[in-house]
């Protein structure tokens, strides 16, 4: 009866040494992402980074010239209402280089990040910077640039333009230019006051929300220490030898590294649907469409480097595990000698 008993209590054991062990394999996958995850994820460096790789900054001028195109599209300037994205892209291109876009850019991911670590309540991109040097002596310089490239003006639209009526874009003599400079400066502060400040990237969020992301941080940070709890259960469950414990941690270090790796890899192009639902679910961005091919690339780097360490992470667990069995394969293949030589001492003996 006590045998039977210590058979079903060893069945009992066993099985749950087993259940720990896949319960392991799927939470360790699961945390390898997460973790790091986390720590990419939630890092403005990880973005900027992939500005930069993605040459975000060269074309920042055309989206930025899209959306002021749009956004001027009913400004009651005649000289704003004429100009197209193009012709927005020349000139933001002209009045700010290329340092101070990848500054105002740095700072608006800087923003979105304190937003999820709950340090504003609002992040933007400024267009100070813009509206200031547009109705500076640069943005003049920028118009006067714009003007001359421009075909020469026909005798009816310098009749237009004598009428003030400003409905047509072309290069004027250099006399009428500098009498006209006045009224362009005019119409540039008009058009400099109806763009506005900023551009809110984020909606306002519930309270309740934002609550959830440091939750689902937090979750993050410590998701490597719910895997380590089934590991120990295998322990406590499963092992009762040198040997068992390298069997028994072995094979799920090396079926969740070889998994995780493979995972790693070259799963980021399937887990970038998955990360754009999670945050329009829980930071519904207003970014303008035509930056969202640009933002799909971004977020095709972003994810490489969040599931390249967790390949190279997975595949040191693999190479773990597989040193574990090799070394339960050399114990028994030892102990399969030994037992051979005894078997064949014992042999001699009894002749």
């Amino acid at each position: 009866m006590k045998r039977f008993t210590n058979n079903v209590l060893s069945a009992v054991a066993g099985t749950i040494a087993f259940l720990c062990a896949i319960f392991f394999v799927i939470t360790a996958l699961a945390a390898l992402l997460l973790f790091n995850m986390e720590r990419r994820a939630f890092n403005p460096n990880t973005y900027k980074d992939a500005l930069a790789n993605q040459n975000f900054y060269q074309s920042l001028p055309s989206m930025l010239g899209q959306v002021l195109a749009n956004d001027t599209s009913a400004n009651s300037v005649p000289f704003a209402r004429q100009l197209t994205s193009e012709n927005w892209t020349t000139i933001i291109q002209t009045l700010l280089p290329p340092e101070q876009l990848r500054g105002m850019t740095d700072e608006a991911i800087t923003q979105i990040f304190a937003y999820l670590n709950n340090e504003t309540s609002n992040p933007q991109i400024s267009l100070l910077p813009l509206k200031q040097r547009l109705a500076g002596p640069a943005g003049m310089e920028a118009v006067i640039d714009f003007i001359h490239a421009q075909p020469n003006c026909t005798a009816e639209q310098l009749a237009q333009m004598a009428a003030l009526s400003g409905q047509v874009l072309c290069n004027p003599p250099q006399d009428a230019l500098n009498l006209a400079r006045p009224i362009i400066q005019t119409q540039l502060d008009s058009i400099a006051a109806n763009i506005p400040n900023q551009i809110s990237f984020i909606d306002a969020f519930a309270p309740q929300k934002s609550i959830n992301i440091r939750v689902v941080r937090l979750v993050m940070q410590f998701s490597p220490l719910i895997p380590l709890a089934f590991l120990f259960g295998v322990t406590i469950f499963g092992v009762r030898t040198f040997k068992g414990w390298m069997a028994w941690w072995g094979w799920p270090l090396l079926i969740a590294g070889v998994i995780g790796a493979l995972s790693g890899f070259s799963g980021a192009p399937l887990f970038r649907p998955a990360l754009e639902n999670y945050i329009l679910g829980r930071a519904p961005l207003t970014i303008p469409p035509e930056f969202s091919s640009a933002v799909r690339s971004v977020m095709d780097t972003v994810l490489r480097e969040i599931f390249q360490p967790a390949g190279w992470q997975a595949l040191m667990l693999a190479g773990v595990g597989l040193l574990m069995l090799i070394i339960v394969l050399i114990i028994s293949q030892v102990g399969k000698n030994r037992r051979v030589k005894r078997s064949e001492a014992e042999t001699q003996i009894a002749r």
